[in-house]
């Protein structure tokens, strides 16, 4: 009989619609099924369940932790001197240290995998701490990266010699004996040119044992909460509401399509529905809004107010599941999939690509930019998506917004409208896309993947 894991993992939230969230809650679906039991920790947000630990200096929120990351990436203007910053990133990582010291043991931890926070040094005081009780503990360790400090769209500048000495020594740590896992080729490969580390790719995968999200009893009413007819076109951008998303572009695109069905009123939609005179494209965004004091979505409802294009964001209202608190619905990220038309993907970088896996498990439709993990990981493939431009035509206006030529734009709404009131045509389409996805992305081929990992755990603790 093999004995069961004790398996952590650490990540600076949980129960959240990001993509390391939703990949956490796969690996642990992936863990229990073979057997063992996974403990969660994390810093907000915390899932509901007691297999969750909420440590809020955990947190990258924090004020505190904000003023380490400045510290180490950008300027010591706000510690005064490197001595001072010193002491606070050693203090941060004492006082943390202590707590998940007693995560670790009050859960017997044999394993610790530590998701992103050795890679994307958003709180380096907690990458110290983490290595620290590993090599106390002695625990097998998966360091499992999705963004790397190097990869972030503002550029970074180490400060000083002991922001040096914790970039290289703790992102990530060189620690004998650590397994490094990347979720891209490009990853891979740029961990052993600047770190000498080799990892493991394990791309994200989806769940896709059954068809698609339905309408239902719960969201039946989602159109109407948000005043979106049932003849109306609905674009669903499901990420979070951050610049690197390319969210501007999905309003071009909205305002090309809105010009292009100008011609179509009057025709059904591939569900039956008429497009009428009284129809519109409504662009739904329903991701959350991080760091961004509203700027980014400001600049966005401006923009589409300019060019006449119905913007929603709704992220307030869709969560990682479902609630209903005094008639008030909070709806699931699932239950927005189930009443879109169409996905908007127009990130211009991305570590992977959650939201597009899960428009193919929706059968949706995908208007993405062709970004570069997609070309070199997942377009080979052979996924039919619907390209807003080619990735070399891409330019920023003078207010950093991202821009794709007029013409490429019209092209990709011309190839939307078809797929929009051509019902065999949108079939193929996301039929195929659907069988790629569950041959090569699946909980299947994840499984596989973690299956070593797991075996030579139980081979070195039992």
């Amino acid at each position: 009989m093999r004995e069961s894991l004790n398996i952590g993992m650490v990540h600076f939230k949980t129960g959240d619609t990001d993509g390391v969230s939703l990949e956490m809650d796969k690996w642990r679906e992936i863990f229990l099924a073979s057997g063992h039991k996974v403990y969660y920790c994390c810093g907000e947000r915390p899932l509901a369940e007691s297999y969750c630990t909420v440590i809020p200096a955990l947190s990258y929120l924090s004020e505190e932790t904000c003023a380490l990351d400045t510290g180490t990436f950008d300027s010591l203007e706000g510690f005064g001197s490197e001595g001072a910053y010193e002491e606070a990133l050693l203090a941060t990582t004492q006082a943390l240290k202590k707590e998940l010291l007693s995560w670790v043991d009050r859960c017997s931890l044999n394993i610790l995998i530590v998701e992103n926070i050795w890679s994307v040094g958003l709180h380096p005081a907690a990458a110290i701490a983490l290595d620290e009780i590993a090599r106390q503990r002695k625990l097998a360790v998966l360091a499992h990266h999705h963004d790397f400090y190097w990869e972030r769209v503002v550029p970074v500048r180490l400060t000083c010699k002991r922001s040096m000495e914790v970039c290289d020594r703790y992102l990530p740590p060189h620690s004998q004996g650590y397994v490094h896992v990347v979720i891209n080729s490009k990853a891979q490969k740029a961990l052993a040119e600047r770190k000498g580390i080799h990892a493991t790719v394990i791309p994200n995968v989806f769940d896709f044992s059954e068809g698609p999200w339905e309408k239902d009893a719960f969201n039946g009413d989602f159109r109407q909460v948000f005043g979106i007819a049932d003849s109306d076109v609905l674009l669903l951008q499901a990420t979070r509401v951050v610049r690197r998303k390319g969210i501007e572009l999905a309003v071009d695109f909205a305002q090309a399509l809105q010009q292009q069905l100008e011609t179509q009123r009057g025709l059904p939609l591939y569900n039956g529905e008429i497009y009428s005179d009284k129809s519109r494209v409504f662009l739904v965004l329903c991701g959350t809004i991080v760091n961004d004091g509203g700027q980014y979505l400001a600049q966005l409802q401006k923009k589409a107010a300019k060019q006449g294009v119905n913007l929603l964001w709704i992220g307030n209202r869709i969560g990682h599941t479902r609630s209903d608190v005094q008639g008030r619905k909070t709806y699931s990220l699932w239950d927005a999939y189930a009443h879109a038309d169409m996905v908007t993907y127009p990130s211009y970088w991305e570590g992977w690509g959650n939201q597009l896996l899960e428009a193919v498990r929706a059968k949706l439709p995908v208007a993405l930019f062709p970004y570069e993990i997609y070309r070199s990981d997942i377009a080979p493939s052979g996924f039919s998506m619907i390209e807003l431009g080619k990735s070399e035509s891409l330019q920023w206006d003078e207010r950093g917004l991202a821009v794709l030529p007029q013409a490429q734009v019209g092209e990709a709404a011309r190839e939307a409208s078809k797929v929009l009131f051509d019902t065999h045509a949108r079939s193929i389409m996301v039929d195929s896309n659907f069988m790629i996805g569950q041959k090569t992305f699946s909980m299947e081929s994840l499984r596989l993947l973690l299956e070593p990992f797991m075996a030579a755990w139980s081979r070195t603790l039992w």
